[in-house]
Formats: structure tokens, sequence, C-alpha cells
């Protein structure tokens, strides 16, 4: 018993005795002692049943509260010792169980117990059971005592003696009240865990698109190095070779109007072998100048293609930034695939030159695969149509190939990151992901128009003055 239990708070109902809290657990029997306590009742504690029956003796109890798994002696037969004892036979019994299975309603009805709160108990519900039992007391044991039960829970069959009605209802009644105690428990806890697997979904989303944009952004930083170095090497290129370029131009003018000289004077001395001769070497000097000149204008396309001044927006001619990424690209046209010119009258465009050479180099590099994937399925004359034409805002570039085509399940896919039809090590899908985040970031848009078997048609709309600064992204990959 604790010797400086607390005043009874104002209107709390006077206790014919004190509570018997029997727990092994010192953590259970401060909690409990706490929560009766703070009720206004007069606590004795004991820390097993024979402990508890001994202090019951000396001092009889108005009521018991009782965990059943305790050494010494166990809930179950504490509460028969107690009902066993004439001065204690009616001295309500409470028992603190888990209820784990429906034995231990049985063993609890034999055994004589009023009441059953489970575990981890409600403190209002612990008090009202308490209350319950102290304020209307059980009749004495055998005053009604019924005849022996056999009660069907399930596929067993049990044998209860209870000891009276009243015990029995009491019994049953805190046992319903139990269960729906943990019932709502269960249905509180059922709610904090859908909540908590919402927000894990909402996170796991958040992740995915975190790491998608992660792989987006790694990717888009490669291909940004790779285009600056191969920037920065198609520049070195072109002027290493320009200068020797010069040279040749140079001195290829100088010997052509020599030769012109020479040849008036040397002509009707010549005999026609010699003449012959002379026909030729002119000849080849006029092919000689025809390759220069082609040597000359690949070396400007070059250094068109080459400016990765991507922080800056320039004026540009369209047609001539369509023509440097063409060059780039003849090795794969060659004589197998015909490309269609239609350039509108004006052609100049503000826009960031090195993204807007990679849009157009993603858009035309996917057009050869195009018709290459329908060469390879039969026979198939390729040709890529290039118009571009503006109206009072806008340009409008299309590029249109008679390739292999798309489905629309595909069309609707390809601008997203990662998303390729190609093989391993063919594509990263990233090729017109980053030609559509180009084309937004300038305020355009970039759509595409495909059938099956027939071709495909992109189309690029965009400012023909940019007002507001950005920096667009620049990069390049093929889808």
């Amino acid at each position: 018993m604790t010797p400086d239990a607390p005043p009874p708070p104002a209107g709390a109902p006077a206790a014919p005795g004190p509570v018997l809290i029997v727990e092994d657990s010192p953590v259970q029997v401060e909690m409990l002692r706490r929560v009766v306590e703070g009720a206004g009742y007069e606590v004795m504690l004991a820390g097993d049943g024979a402990a508890a029956l001994a202090l019951a003796r000396a001092r009889r109890p108005a009521a018991v509260v009782s965990d059943v798994n305790m050494p010494v002696m166990d809930g179950y037969e504490l509460c028969r010792r107690l009902h066993g004892e004439a001065g204690l036979a009616d001295v309500p019994v409470i028992l603190l169980t888990s209820l784990a299975d429906t034995g231990d309603v049985i063993r609890g009805l034999n055994a004589g117990a009023d009441c059953y709160v489970t575990k981890p108990y409600d403190e209002t519900l612990l008090l009202a059971s308490l209350r319950s039992q102290i304020d209307v007391p059980p009749t004495t044991s055998g005053a009604d005592a019924g005849h022996p039960m056999r009660l069907r829970i399930g596929d067993d069959v049990h044998e209860v003696q209870a000891r009276d009605a009243r015990q029995l209802v009491g019994l049953l009644v805190s046992t319903y009240e139990s269960a729906v105690y943990q019932n709502r428990q269960l249905r509180s806890v059922q709610e904090r865990l859908l909540a908590a697997n919402r927000e894990l979904e909402d996170s796991n989303r958040t992740l995915e698109a975190a790491y998608a944009e992660l792989r987006e952004t790694q990717s888009r930083l490669v291909q940004s190095a790779k285009m600056a170095s191969l920037g920065e090497l198609v520049a070195g290129v072109a002027h290493e070779i320009n200068n020797p370029l010069a040279f040749v131009l140079n001195h290829h003018a100088t010997v052509s109007r020599a030769l012109v000289q020479i040849e008036a004077e040397a002509r009707p001395h010549l005999s026609p072998e010699r003449v012959r001769l002379l026909d030729k070497a002119r000849e080849r000097l006029s092919d000689m100048a025809g390759g220069l000149e082609r040597i000359r204008d690949l070396v400007v396309k070059l250094r068109t293609f080459s400016r990765l001044d991507a922080g800056e927006i320039r004026t540009i001619d369209v047609e001539e930034a369509i023509e440097s990424v063409l060059t780039l690209l003849q090795h794969r046209l060659r004589e197998r695939i015909r490309v269609t010119r239609r350039f509108g009258p004006q052609c100049s465009l503000d826009c960031y030159p090195g993204p807007f050479n990679q849009v157009v180099m993603n858009l035309l590099a996917n057009a050869v695969d195009a018709i290459d994937a329908a060469a390879r399925e039969g026979e198939c004359e390729g040709e890529i149509a290039i118009t571009t034409f503006q109206d009072e805002e806008m340009m409008h570039i299309e590029i249109a190939d008679n390739g292999k085509g798309m489905s629309d399940a595909v069309r609707e896919r390809i601008f997203e990151p990662f998303f390729t039809t190609k093989g391993v090590g063919e594509g990263t899908g990233l090729g017109l992901s980053i030609s559509f985040g180009i084309v937004r970031q300038h305020g355009g848009t970039l759509e595409a128009f495909s059938e099956e078997g027939v071709g495909t048609r992109m189309l690029v709309r965009l400012p023909l003055r940019q007002t507001a600064p950005g920096a667009a992204t620049n990069t390049g990959a093929e889808t």
C-alpha cells in the first residue's frame, strides 16, 4: 500500500477499500498506480499472485486489478484463490490480458474473473470497469451459482462454471468492450498506415521523378561536354584546313593565269599531242578549282556549325544553319537519300545558335534512321524534304521523311526522356526529349505527325524574336 496516496479529487466516489494492483513489471505497476490513484482510489501493490493473496487477507481490497502472466502465481490462480475464501469471495477481479485466443475468456470464466481489460489498455476503459465493479459489487459465490455449461467456440467445446449470471454477463461485456476498443485501435493504426503508405507512394513518385531528372540532367551534361568537344574539334579542324586551303587557292589562281598566258604564245608551236596535253592540264586545273571551292564551302559550314555560343541570343540565317548540319550528315546521306530544300524568302531568326543546330541535327539524324529502317525491310528510295517559312511572329521549320513511320502509341511517347525504339547501343532516348526542351526554352513548339509505312513529319515553330533572356541547354543525342 502506498503511504502517500493523494487525496481523492472533488466529486470522486468514496472507495470502500484500497484497489489491489498485481503486476510484476515495475513500469506497468507505476503506470497503473498513477491512473488508479489519479481517479481518487487508494492503492496496494503486489508483484505476483501469492503476494497479492497475502495482502488481501491482511486487508480486504475493494477490487483487484491483476495481470494474467506472473511468476509464482498467475492471475487466474489468484482469482480462484480469492473466490475460494469466504472473506474475499465477493471481491471483484479485473484481469489485464492480451486476449490472445478464446481460451483466455474460458479460463477467466472458470477462474471467476469479473472483467477483462486488454493490453495495451485504455485508461478511460480501465477506470470505467473499475468503478462499475466497485459501485455494484457481485453477489457472493454460490448465492445463485448456475450449473456447468457447455459452450462451443469454433470447433472446440468448453465446459464453464460461472460464479453467477452477473459475473458471466459482466465478463462477456467487458470482453466485448475490449474487442471494440481494440478494433478502434486497429482502425486508427490502419488509417495511419494508409496515410503513411500514401506518403510513401508520394515520396517514391517524387524520388522516381528526381532520379529520372537526375539521369536526364547527367546525360545532358555528358552530351553537352561531347558537343562542346566536338565544336572545338570542328573549329580547330576548320582553322587548320583553312590556312593551307587559302595558300592552295592563291597559287591555283597564279598557275591558272600563267597557263593562260603561256598557252596563248605556245599553242601555235605545239604538236597535236602537246596541244592535247595542254587542254587536259587546263581541264584538271578547272576540276581542281571546283574541288577547292567545295572544300572552302565545307570549311565555312563547319565553322558555322561549331558556334557553341549557347549563352547568347544571336540572329542566324536558318538556311545557312541547316546547310551546315547537312554537311556534317553528308556521309550518311550520300547518293541514296535525296534532300529537297524548300526555303522561304526570309530565313533570319533570333535564337541560341548551338542548341538550334542540335535540334536540326537530331531531327535530320532521326529522319535518316527512319529511312534506313525502312530500307532494311524492303526497297525504299529515301527522301527528306526540308521546308521553311515564316509568318508575322513565328518561324516554321518542317522536316519530313518517307521512312518507316511510327504508330500512335510510339508517337505519343517520343518526347519522353530515355524512350527509344532502337536497339541497345543505337540510341539513348534523349535526342527528341532534349530537342523538345530546347524548343520550349525558346518559347516555341515541336510536334510530330507520323503514319506507319508512310513517313514522319516534324514541325518546329520558333518565335522570330527572343525577348526574354534565358539559357538553352546545348546538348544533343539521337533518339
